[in-house]
């Protein structure tokens, strides 16, 4: 049974990932690309980032201003379907701007510092480096997304099969990583060589980069559907024909005000007044990895069953307490960290499962360079409203910790309390109104499955069952 199991999962593996068609071929090298990706993030975002930028005398506040910088850059974006669609092979151009992007956003970043040592001024380096960078990269990188669109699976079980995959190598990838470089960094804590560590990681970053590029090369550049030339007006106003796509957009710019209210505040939050270890931060997202083998048929089920949507909003609604935990959580009740992180982990295995795919479940065909240069633009300006939220809030009280009910509450922790509230309202409209944003094709599988589902538990009920007779034992 044990062997027929193992053979079961490397057919689904080599269904999906293969070198005997080019379509498999493509999903094999955007897997590749997935796992240099995670990797080479793990060096540039997140927990590393915000100790980069510590280590330069970047506060709470300067590291919210840098944060949202490149979103502004992002928005750039509205011109890339109208310079994109006059280039019929794109393929060299977006990987140069990606190396072009990548050269700005590592190398010029690190070496910049070295040069300049008035904390102002590093910081109005910071954002003129990284406004440029994201400013050109956001003309070419809507590109990516059509290119390798070609390649997903059309029909459902096997597109869900494809992400989840996707996200669980990609996962194993950099939880390793971040394990292995946390504990790193934090045996070097208090020495020189935990700056220098940071630095290294960061150049290491870029040649995984180059790799990262080199592989995506390797794919096949099929046709793009051709419609009438794109007018820059355009762009803006495509989306509103299809309404279903239109109500995805505008949850999911929703959705990235939400997700971009703490942002790189929280880590910074985690890290300074937390007092927390990089090893104890990066091991708790390193647990999203085994949580996401673990849990990841559980969420596939309640795909099936709930929709794309619905699902998503499930996730939200179940995050919720979690959430407003966080909010008491002070420097003399950090036990409250493991277990909610491990929740969370739990939820967001769902969350990121189901969003993975909102974007292409009512895509259309075409003009999708314009559609997702919308996309784009929308969830760039949302998240950055998101950030700029956060960082005024967070300005409000900087480091200094207010007293509420004998807790010290630091300001960062009222964005906790907003996003609590805000997900509460995203949550239950997508579970009670999923139908509104899920294809018509969907809803009928759905409702034919859960008819199914229905007809079979009656019929068990209605199976005799078989009497237990009980035998007693006389004693003599």
């Amino acid at each position: 049974m044990r062997k027929f199991d193992f053979q079961a999962r490397i057919g689904a593996f080599t269904d999906i990932y293969n070198l005997k068609d080019e379509n498999a071929k493509g999903r094999l090298i955007s897997l590749g690309s997935s796992l240099m990706t995670a990797l080479y993030n793990v060096f540039i975002t997140g927990v590393f980032y915000t100790g980069f930028l510590s280590m330069y005398g970047m506060s709470i506040t300067s590291v919210g201003i840098i944060s949202y910088i490149p979103l502004i850059a992002n928005c750039f974006s509205v011109f890339s379907s109208v310079i994109l669609e006059r280039i019929p092979k794109r393929k060299g151009v977006l990987l140069l701007s990606k190396i072009f992007f990548y050269a700005l956003y590592i190398l010029a970043t690190t070496i910049m510092p070295q040069f300049v040592e008035d904390t102002h001024a590093r910081l109005i380096w910071f954002a003129v480096i990284l406004f440029v960078a994201h400013a050109v990269y956001a003309l070419f990188s809507p590109g990516f997304t059509p290119w390798f669109y070609f390649f997903y699976p059309a029909d459902n079980e096997r597109r869900t099969r494809y992400i989840t995959l996707n996200q669980v190598f990609s996962s194993i990838m950099s939880s390793a990583m971040l394990l292995f470089s946390g504990l790193l960094t934090d045996a070097m804590a208090g020495t020189p060589y935990q700056d220098t560590l940071i630095i290294g990681l960061r150049y290491f970053a870029f040649v995984l980069v180059l790799i990262d590029v080199g592989m995506q090369a390797c794919a096949i550049e099929y046709p793009y559907p051709k419609g009438p030339r794109i007018r820059f007006s355009q762009v803006f106003t495509l989306p509103f024909k299809y309404k279903k796509f239109l109500l995805c957009l505008l949850m999911m710019f929703y959705w990235n005000f939400v997700a971009n209210v703490p942002a790189n505040i929280w880590t910074y939050h985690l890290l300074n007044h937390m007092q927390f270890s990089y090893t104890l931060i990066n091991t708790m997202a390193m647990m999203y990895t085994v949580i996401l083998v673990l849990i990841s048929p559980l969420w596939r089920r309640v795909l099936r069953r709930y929709s794309w949507i619905k699902t998503f909003g499930i996730a939200v609604l179940l995050w919720l307490p979690t959430e407003l935990a966080f909010f008491f959580m002070t420097p003399a009740t950090t036990f409250l960290y493991v277990p909610l992180c491990l929740c969370q982990n739990v939820l967001a295995v769902g969350l990121n499962l189901a969003y993975a795919n909102v974007l292409y479940i009512n895509l259309p065909e075409e003009n999708s360079t314009a559609h997702i240069a919308f996309y784009s633009i929308g969830c760039n300006f949302f998240a950055f409203l998101g950030l700029l939220t956060g960082t005024q809030i967070s300005a409000i009280g900087g480091d200094t910790p207010f007293m509420l009910m004998g807790l010290e509450i630091y300001s960062v922790q009222y964005i906790v309390l907003l996003r609590t509230v805000l997900m509460l309202a995203l949550g239950l409209v997508l579970v009670r109104g999923w139908k509104m944003f899920t294809p018509d094709r969907d809803i009928e599988e759905i409702e034919a499955n859960a008819a199914a589902q229905k007809k079979l538990r009656e019929m068990l009920r209605k199976q005799p069952r078989p009497r237990l007779r009980l035998r007693f034992l006389r004693s003599r």
